[in-house]
């Protein structure tokens, strides 16, 4: 009687073990996922923008400014060149750079980088004050920066920081205008009127209201900027330099219309 040969079957893993290995393994992946976003959100190293967009942060302070108030500009991401203006200080150490005069706030660092800069402007700027923290910022200045999508600036053209719901404070525009040297003699109403219609180019309607977000901070981008032309805004400037207003009162007066002078529209 012949013996009947052997028939091999090919090799079959346990399926429990199949199933544990399975199991194992996409547990691995999730921890290590979960590592890594951790790790971003503990010590993010690049800002939202990974893009070749050019950055650059236009910064304003004085000498008055606690030391360490602007202790965290040397935190901000790479990929950001950083102005950082004193207002009152004729010869500020370097890298800190001189205004022309001591007037309208941060308003004569904003205009004096737009001027010196305009022949060779980033595709974004962000103007910014010197605090680390204000009432008005939701997130520190670092974080702010850091987060700001360049892209979306480029396409939007203006944009604030200061994300709420609506505008707080909407301003009537008077119909009655003054001359530019008696701005100091006549209410908000009459300045914005005067302001705006010494300074709105052709074919702008001067609006019966405005309103943007709080404070003077923002990011624009270079086309935003070179809505207007190098001549204008050095007229601009100039005005700041000599209007009989204060300080105080110019910068405010720029605060409350800037997006206006960057092509928004008059209530955002």
């Amino acid at each position: 009687m012949g013996v009947l040969p052997f028939r091999s079957r090919p090799y079959a893993p346990n399926r429990a073990i199949i199933s544990t290995r399975a199991v194992v393994t996409f547990a691995l992946l999730l921890l290590l996922l979960l590592l890594l976003l951790l790790r971003y959100h503990q010590h993010p190293e690049a800002d939202a923008s990974p893009t070749p967009y050019t950055k650059a942060l236009v910064v304003a302070s004085t000498s008055a400014t606690a030391p360490n108030a602007t202790a965290w500009l040397p935190d901000v991401p790479p990929g950001w060149a950083v102005y950082h203006y004193i207002t009152d200080d004729a010869a500020p150490a370097p890298p800190a750079l001189p205004v022309p005069a001591d007037r309208g706030n941060e308003a004569m660092a904003y205009l004096t980088y737009i001027i010196d800069g305009y022949a060779a402007l980033p595709d974004v700027v962000y103007f910014h004050h010197g605090h680390y923290r204000s009432w008005h910022q939701a997130l520190d200045s670092v974080s702010e920066v850091r987060g700001l999508r360049a892209e979306h600036v480029v396409e939007r053209g203006y944009v604030s920081p200061r994300c709420v719901a609506g505008c707080e404070n909407v301003m009537p525009v008077s119909s009655d205008a003054v001359g530019l040297g008696n701005l100091h003699l006549v209410a908000r109403d009459v300045r914005l009127r005067t302001f705006l219609g010494e300074f709105l180019d052709a074919g702008e309607e001067i609006p019966e209201k405005i309103a943007a977000p709080c404070c003077a901070q923002f990011v624009v981008s270079r086309d935003a900027i070179r809505s207007r032309s190098l001549g204008w805004w050095r007229g601009m400037r100039n005005w700041l330099m000599n209007t009989s207003l204060s300080s105080y009162d110019s910068g405010r007066l720029l605060e409350w219309t800037w997006h206006i002078w960057f092509g928004e529209a008059p209530q955002l």
